[in-house]
């Protein structure tokens, strides 16, 4: 998954759509997909829920102002001028398999060159980092004209939007991501390798869920595979319990952060021959 730069366009369209998420789910766990698009001179809200009370956009946005006042201004928004386009009341369809990639890594949905770049080098004016065919690939501000310390990159296009898991709620595909990062940041000790493709699946055949996973691990994929059901319980109501406290705002403000998620809880059940 590519990092966002909080300090950036995208990274404010993502916070943004996240506190939208918020505000819809502050009374009860309704299913929100938002998505914020940063145009210039105006942010386009999209999104489907299936709550009925409607926000009040004025206030909502009054309020995001006020709690990101720097990064506004550092961005020129001296005014926030919103099209909102949410349908409320509308059921969602949700989708019962979801494919992630992690990594060996104490924030395994991204690859440790991302954290490691961060910290050592000094960075340009950037919206995200990905890692792609094994190089980091900058995401730059238009504004951006030094790139003397870069080898790849490409520039933010116009029109910004916000990006999956930002504007999405824990029913909407979010839980399952936390979940499979918290099955596969125990994994990685066990299968000796560095990435795993993930595909999370609440589809039962005789009660397994239809999971897979690829890595480059020694061990048969259909050993791996069920020592994983034998041990992770998929119950996503005790798991979403765990996690209802969480933040979600903290997935762009303090991503290498700990998270509720990643313990190590099923480390001695992990046994492979």
């Amino acid at each position: 998954m590519k990092y966002v730069n909080e300090n950036s366009n995208k990274g404010i369209v993502n916070l943004f759509a996240d506190f939208l998420v918020k505000e819809i789910t502050k009374t009860n766990q309704y299913d929100v997909v938002i998505e914020v698009t940063d145009c210039g001179k105006f942010f386009i809200v999209n999104g489907l829920t299936n709550s009925d009370k409607i926000l009040d956009m004025v206030i909502v946005k009054e309020e995001f102002y006020k709690e990101y006042q720097l990064l506004m201004e550092q961005f020129g928004y001296k005014i926030l001028n919103i099209i909102d386009v949410i349908i409320y009341d509308t059921e969602l369809s949700k989708k019962p398999e979801y494919i992630f990639d992690f990594h060996n890594s104490s924030r395994p949905i991204y690859h440790s060159s991302i954290m490691n770049d961060l910290i050592d080098n000094p960075q340009p004016k950037f919206n995200s980092i990905s890692y792609n065919n094994n190089r980091l690939e900058y995401e730059l501000d238009y504004s951006e004209d030094d790139t003397s310390n870069l080898n790849y990159y490409t520039y933010s296009p116009l029109n910004i939007s916000s990006e999956f898991p930002h504007g999405y709620s824990l029913s909407m595909g979010r839980q399952e991501l936390y979940y499979s990062e918290y099955i596969c940041n125990q994994l990685f000790d066990v299968l000796l390798t560095d990435k795993l493709t993930f595909k999370y699946s609440s589809v039962k055949v005789d009660e397994d869920n239809q999971i897979d996973i690829v890595s480059n691990s020694i061990h048969p994929k259909k050993d791996i595979i069920s020592m994983v059901l034998d041990v992770f319980d998929f119950d996503m109501l005790v798991f979403n319990n765990k996690i209802k406290d969480y933040d979600i705002i903290e997935d762009t403000t303090l991503p290498f952060d700990k998270k509720p998620w990643l313990t190590r809880d099923k480390i001695k059940d992990l046994i492979l021959f």
